[in-house]
């Protein structure tokens, strides 16, 4: 059972609207946040960025941790779920319709150090052609505009430096 049906089923024995439901519910995100906050700071101590991105793209408490801006906080661009990168946009359709995942817009995720160190993420949304073990599979068309970000290190980690949003209609 992957961990948001856990939850689900956690957090339905409790009576909605109940002090007790807010609680369930602040101590499954306090647990997932500490665990994230855990896994970035692993990746950061052995210098493995492709790590740190997982963690980062998938908990507030990371992105705010690690000193991204209140915008990229709320609303960074891409989340992670089952091994595959999706749009935060179509995370938040799959978690309103009850999981169902039509909902979700898988993404192409590359990722490159430049000569000045920064590591560049550069994802577009698209469709893809299934593939073996784990991810999307193959890219055969990108299907939206997409965007770039780009992450500087510092002293012990990396900080969101730019989140570089493409227009629809851009190539």
């Amino acid at each position: 059972m992957d961990r948001r049906a856990l939850a689900a089923a956690l957090f339905a024995l409790v009576p909605a609207g109940s002090a007790m439901a807010d609680e369930v519910g602040n101590d499954l995100t306090r647990s997932r946040d500490r665990h994230f906050l855990d896994e970035a700071a692993s990746a950061c101590r052995s210098g493995d960025f492709p790590a740190f991105l997982w963690p980062f793209a998938n908990s507030s408490a990371v992105r705010a941790h690690y000193g991204a801006s209140a915008a990229a906080i709320d609303d960074f661009p891409i989340v992670m779920i089952d091994y595959s990168y999706v749009t935060r946009a179509s995370e938040r359709l799959f978690d309103a319709n009850g999981g169902d995942p039509r909902q979700l817009v898988y993404v192409q995720v590359d990722l490159s150090t430049g000569a000045d160190g920064i590591e560049r993420v550069d994802w577009a949304p698209g469709r893809f052609e299934p593939g073996e073990g784990d991810g999307p599979g193959t890219l055969i068309e990108k299907t939206g505009p997409g965007g770039s970000l780009h992450f500087r290190k510092t002293a012990d980690c990396w900080r969101l430096d730019k989140d570089i949003r493409n227009r629809a209609g851009a190539r």
